[in-house]
């Protein structure tokens, strides 16, 4: 199994002229253990992250280049 990896989701913000409404993905990425990421991923809920931060599980093709762990994701507690 692949690692997986998360994002944080924002609560959605009020629509403004030129910006849609709704949650957005936000901060650096997560780790997330491959069982409940992999069960999370099929239901699109979030999940506890190794760092204990919720997040919602990403596809590989839409996290960024240059998009790094949290330090507590990538080096540990």
């Amino acid at each position: 199994m692949p690692n997986l990896v998360g994002r944080e989701v924002r609560p959605p913000a009020p629509p403004a002229p030129g910006r849609p409404g709704g949650e957005t993905m936000t901060g650096p990425l997560h780790a997330v253990a491959a069982e409940p990421g992999a069960a999370a991923r099929e239901s699109h809920e979030q999940v506890q992250a190794l760092c204990g931060t919720w997040v919602r599980v990403v596809p590989v093709e839409d996290v960024p280049d240059d998009a790094g762990l949290c330090r507590a994701c990538q080096y540990g507690p």
